[in-house]
């Protein structure tokens, strides 16, 4: 019965923890460059159960044979993001840029880089490339990149063209799986050097949240139905063992 009780926490625990990643997803559905996450769930070990023979019997004698084993409830193996590109909107802005790979440069207010698929830039007061946050878009060299105040033309590969001159081109960055680590909506960063790429860029597009909405709210319901269900088990049980031990104190008086 106490297995019974800890494997109705563990799935409880599990249930609640996965909930509010579903719940940052859904929230997150229209936020643009947002990447979903999602959690692997995995089984606690199986206890082996045996049949024992009355304490009086020797050591030796009391385990008398194997009944099978019982599992411990589910924990959180991890949390990971799901990379896989949003839709693209077209939206005929000089400075909306989707990405087909890869991330974005961007340098924070405390001069750290971050990487994003967020395309929203625009000049700021100095003329400077920057996203809907304030941060400095970066090129290739990891620079910030200064804009003319004329309407520019942006190539697929990230060259930025005033006209026929060349101004500056965009770096994008890919990583390796598991290199990036998470830093807000839309942000990311790296503890390694990412891998300068062609990133196929799309002037005038934005990319959306690859969270979809009617799968994200189906695994909602089914969460929080296991975790009403682990919660009545435990509740169950509860009762169970109060009953029992009241049984015990009527029997011991």
């Amino acid at each position: 019965m106490i297995k019974g009780l800890y494997s109705a926490f563990t799935a409880m625990e599990a249930a609640w923890r996965y909930q509010d990643v579903l719940a940052n997803n859904i929230s997150n559905s229209q936020t643009i460059g947002f990447k979903r996450e999602h959690a692997s769930l995995a089984p606690f070990d199986d206890v082996l159960i045996s049949q024992q023979a009355p304490v009086p019997a020797p050591i030796s004698a009391r385990i008398q044979a194997v009944v099978g084993q019982i599992g411990t409830g589910t924990f959180i193996a991890e949390f990971a993001t799901d990379f896989t590109g949003g839709m693209l909107t077209p939206t005929g802005g000089e400075l909306d840029l989707a990405l087909g790979d890869g991330f974005f440069q961007v340098e924070g207010d405390d001069g750290e880089t971050f990487y994003t698929r967020d395309g929203r830039f625009s000049r700021d007061a100095d003329g400077n490339l920057v996203t809907s946050h304030g941060y400095f878009v970066l090129d290739q060299d990891g620079q910030r990149i200064s804009l003319p105040p004329s309407t520019v033309t942006i190539a697929a590969d990230g060259t930025i063209l005033d006209g026929q001159a060349e101004v500056a081109r965009i770096g994008v960055v890919d990583f390796a799986p598991g290199q990036l680590t998470r830093s807000g909506e839309a942000f990311f960063r790296s503890e390694e050097a990412g891998a300068p790429i062609d990133g196929g860029i799309r002037q005038g597009f934005l990319e959306g949240s690859n969270t979809n909405l009617v799968e994200e709210l189906t695994s909602l319901l089914a969460v929080q139905r296991t975790y009403q269900a682990n919660q009545a088990v435990l509740a169950r049980l509860d009762t169970t063992l109060d009953q029992a031990a009241g049984e015990l104190g009527r029997l011991g008086g």
